[in-house]
């Protein structure tokens, strides 16, 4: 068994140890009670992949299996309100994989390890204040920036802390964590040499229903030589307007990497509107992203917008062979829900890259594919999904689906270029 349970375990006890005399000076002497939970989660996922890498004459189709167990312990302390005063959480997980006729992903594999390991207090004093310590996952917006995505096995984790200032409308974090590096053989850990550190925050106009959200984001990498230190700066607008709900991130980044100075931008925009008067309830959506490439290889500046921290998997197309960096995506979406325990989506997105002078770049940044001169074409592809939804009781859910990729002129301009397909079915048990 790693280490991780024991350092849980030490953390857990140090910080129980104090914390009634903390949280009984904090409430004014009122009416303290503990409240806990311990809760998992298990997921296993089944995925058939078809010429990943649009070859259809090398052997790489074939099935990957993912299992995941999430187990965590929750120790809430309350007034006599049921106010939270102070949160207590610890969280272990456990990854594995398989594949038949193509490797597992190696990648995604870590024997039981510490995932989280938290204190939070709440509402200090009355202030509106909270801090938030230890090993926690940081969610921001829509994730388009800061996420802990949750489709690969591994998910992604800061050590570090969060004040956070709410009170009806405004609110505000100021945050810095090391990224967890995940190692199979030895405890997770962070290091200095990544971090991230910054200000988000938002207000929300019930008028208008209108939420605006603001951030300053700062990224510094020093296991890279040289070093690179990358700004965000941005602002989210969410809500609903004459019956459509919509959502629209532009950010900005500046800095320097690799000698080069940064200056490269993205931009998100979806409109939907809801049928709730029809039958199946159609949801019809549409959206809009786009991130900067590098205009010119070999100067002074790079326009390559990296999605630091991002969310993966849904938000631009099911196959993974994209993220908001040198591209353009216009994405069509419908939901039907035949009833309120099913639900399918089918879908298409279009992708090109914003700059033939960069490369095309995956969900995790890696590079797919290159070609800076000659002839070649912007246009990608065009990926189509459908997925299945299935709801047998608020812990166990099920969901399938499907998605081709039909080839474009780039990926013809550049080498192999055959379709690819990709099946997956996943089931997921609460307790």
């Amino acid at each position: 068994m790693k280490r991780g349970i024991v350092f849980g375990m030490i953390l857990c006890g140090s910080i129980v140890g104090v914390a009634p005399s903390f949280a009984q000076e904090a409430s004014g002497g009122q009416f303290l009670q503990w409240r806990t939970a311990l809760g998992g989660e298990d997921r296993f996922r089944y995925e058939y992949k078809h010429d990943f890498d649009f070859n259809k004459d090398k052997k790489d189709t074939g099935s990957q299996f993912y299992q995941r167990l999430r187990v965590g312990f929750d120790a809430a302390l309350t007034d006599e309100y049921l106010d939270p005063k102070m949160d207590i959480f610890i969280e272990m997980l456990d990854a594995q994989t398989g594949g038949y006729q193509i490797k597992a992903n190696s990648g995604q594999v870590d024997d039981f390890d510490l995932h989280q390991a938290f204190v939070n207090f709440i509402d200090i004093w009355g202030s509106g204040f909270d801090f938030k310590a230890g090993r926690q996952e940081f969610k921001y917006g829509k994730g388009r920036l800061v996420a802990a995505p949750t489709w690969a096995n591994r998910i992604r984790s800061f050590d570090g802390g969060v004040i956070r200032y709410h009170n009806d409308a405004f609110y505000a974090d100021i945050l810095y964590g090391q990224d967890v590096k995940y190692n199979d053989n030895n405890l997770n850990v962070s290091s200095h040499v990544e971090s991230l550190t910054g200000v988000y925050g938002g207000y929300k106009a019930q008028k208008m229903n209108l939420t605006t959200e603001g951030y300053f984001l700062s990224q510094d990498v020093t296991s890279t030589s040289p070093r690179t230190r990358r700004y965000t700066i941005g602002f989210r607008l969410f809500g609903k307007a004459l019956g459509l709900d919509y959502d629209m991130e532009a950010p900005y980044q500046f800095g320097r990497t690799q000698n080069r100075d940064i200056s490269a931008y993205a931009f998100h925009l979806d409109v939907s509107r809801s049928f709730g008067g029809i039958t199946w309830k159609p949801q019809i959506a549409i959206s809009y992203d786009e991130a900067s490439g590098d205009k010119k290889v070999g100067d002074g500046t790079t326009n390559t917008f990296n999605p630091l921290y991002q969310s993966t998997h849904d938000p631009y197309g099911l196959l993974d062979y994209f993220r908001w960096q040198n591209m353009r995506n216009p994405e069509l979406s419908l939901t039907l829900s035949p009833t309120d325990k099913l639900k399918v989506r089918p879908q298409v997105d279009v992708f090109w890259l914003q700059s033939t002078n960069d490369s095309w770049y995956n969900s995790s940044g890696t590079v797919v594919r290159t070609k800076t001169s000659g002839d070649r074409s912007a246009y990608v592809g065009t990926e189509a999904s459908l997925r299945v939804f299935y709801d047998f009781s608020k812990n166990v859910k099920a969901e399938c689906g499907y998605a081709h990729f039909f080839c474009g002129g780039y990926v013809k301009a550049t080498g192999t270029h055959d379709d690819v397909d990709w099946v997956y079915s996943q089931i997921t048990l609460k307790i």
